[in-house]
Parts: C-alpha cells; sequence; structure tokens
C-alpha cells in the first residue's frame, strides 16, 4: 500500500526521522515511507524499492542538513524539483565537521556549493526552503491536505490489466509528473518479415488522470497502432501511397511537377 510521504534525504547518525517528523505526520493522519537503515546496512538491493515508494509517495520531504555529505540527496533534490513533485525541502550548510571529523575548507566548500544550487532551483520553482525540520514537516502535511491523491505505476497498470485487445501489451513506464504508456506486440516486421517486439508511440497519462482517461488514452494507443499498421500495408498500384514515414520533400516535388504538368 502506498504512502503519503517519503521521508528521504540525510540519514547515516541522523534522528531527524524518529525525533521530529514521524511523531507529527503521525499525530496528523498522514501515512509516510522511512527508508532509514541501520548505519551502513543500506545497500544497491534496496534502491527498486526506494525509488518506488519515492515514485508512489504524494508528497516527497527531504533534509539536507549539515550532518552529512548530502552528494545523493542534492542530485535527488535537483531532480525532483525539475520533474516538479511536491517537495518539502530543508537545506542547511555543513560546518567545518562532519561526524565528528574535521574537513577541509575546500570540502566544505564543495558541499555547500551543491546546496547553493538546489536552493537556487529551489527559488526559481517556487517551492520554500526550510531551514527547520519541524516547519518542513508542517508544510510536507498542508501539501498532502492540498493535493489530489496521485496514481502509483502500480495503480496504472492495475487499470491497463483489465484492457484487452488481441494478444498486444501495455507498457508503462514512470515520467515527469506522470507514466508513459506504450503498445507493445510480436508481429511480424514489414520490411523484413522477421518476427519481433514491436512497440508503438509514447503517449503521456498524468498522475491524476481518472480510469476513464487511462482507458481512453490506451484506446488512442490502440488506434494509432492500426492505423499505422494500414499505412503500412495498404497499396495503390504495389506502392505505398499512404505509408507512416513517407518522405515530405518528395511529396511536395511530386505535387509540383504535377501542377506544372496540368499547367502546360
Amino acid at each position: 500500500m502506498k504512502k503519503q510521504v517519503f521521508l528521504g534525504g540525510a540519514c547515516g547518525h541522523t534522528t531527524w526521522r524518529r525525533a521530529l517528523a514521524i511523531p507529527a505526520l503521525a499525530a496528523a493522519g498522514v501515512s509516510y515511507v522511512d527508508p532509514q537503515l541501520d548505519f551502513g546496512a543500506w545497500t544497491t538491493a534496496r534502491e527498486a524499492d526506494e525509488m518506488r515508494a519515492k515514485d508512489e509517495a504524494d508528497v516527497l520531504l527531504f533534509v539536507i542538513n549539515g550532518e552529512t555529505r548530502g552528494v545523493a540527496s542534492v542530485a535527488e533534490a535537483a531532480y525532483l524539483l525539475a520533474a516538479r513533485r511536491p517537495l518539502a525541502l530543508v537545506v542547511t550548510d555543513v560546518g567545518d565537521y562532519l561526524n565528528g571529523q574535521p574537513i577541509t575548507a575546500s570540502e566544505r566548500d564543495d558541499l555547500n556549493r551543491g546546496r547553493i544550487f538546489v536552493r537556487t532551483m529551489a527559488a526559481c520553482h517556487d517551492v520554500p526552503v526550510f531551514t527547520e525540520v519541524r516547519d518542513a514537516v508542517q508544510h510536507a502535511i498542508t501539501l498532502v491536505q492540498s493535493i489530489t491523491p496521485s496514481l502509483s505505476l502500480f495503480d496504472v497498470k492495475a487499470i491497463l490489466a483489465e484492457v484487452q485487445f488481441h494478444a498486444y501489451r501495455f507498457i508503462v513506464t514512470p515520467a515527469i509528473d506522470g507514466f508513459l504508456l506504450q503498445l507493445e506486440a510480436d508481429e511480424p516486421d514489414v520490411h523484413t518479415g522477421v518476427r519481433a517486439a514491436l512497440q508503438g508511440r509514447q503517449w503521456h497519462v498524468s498522475r491524476h488522470a481518472s480510469k476513464s482517461e487511462i482507458v481512453q488514452t490506451a484506446f488512442k494507443a490502440v488506434a494509432t497502432w492500426q492505423e499505422h499498421e494500414a499505412r503500412e500495408h495498404f497499396r495503390y498500384q504495389g506502392a505505398q501511397v499512404f505509408g507512416p514515414h513517407f518522405n515530405v520533400e518528395r511529396l511536395a516535388a511530386l505535387w509540383r511537377a504535377t501542377h506544372e504538368e496540368h499547367e502546360r
């Protein structure tokens, strides 16, 4: 079951999740995903689960503080800002120490330069940046209460599982502000005759699309595929006169030649 808020950002030995975020979210009746593990327990095997949880969450709460380097968190926050996901963001600078160990002025400045970039991107997208976790958590709660629940990848796939058209398959992948729907079928290539998995054009599905809109988009994908097939196979005097990939320049030249011939 998808959760409303993903608690992203600084992990390591940080305590902001259990000390501040989780109690406030629980008190507001807002569900959440806490990806924090014991220090050093995270592995790349967890990445797929975390990516799915981020994709399904209505709001992402990201804390980039001075307790960790936060290099990955800076990159993730920049991506989420560009993708225009609902984001509650905390950014504070790194000081002269990390995990009780001194760092060089050069490293400190490099780490803080990434934080400056995130602040600048946030300002460009009208996303407030907080310095206190408490304030960001309250903003996350406000966002959850104000937005329409969004679809998850699982939701879209479940709807399309109820759509049938011959042996065709509906492929869905995450995209910015939604999903991409694509029709796929095993058919012989019209030019080579070799049977292969062929895919149609991609159709965008909003995170807030209704079930009817998703089914209608699936029908558009089927109709466009069928039109493409008709254009591929339709012949007049052996010529592919309505081919889907006709050369516009050659068509224009043919029109000019025919027009000039009629004028003579």
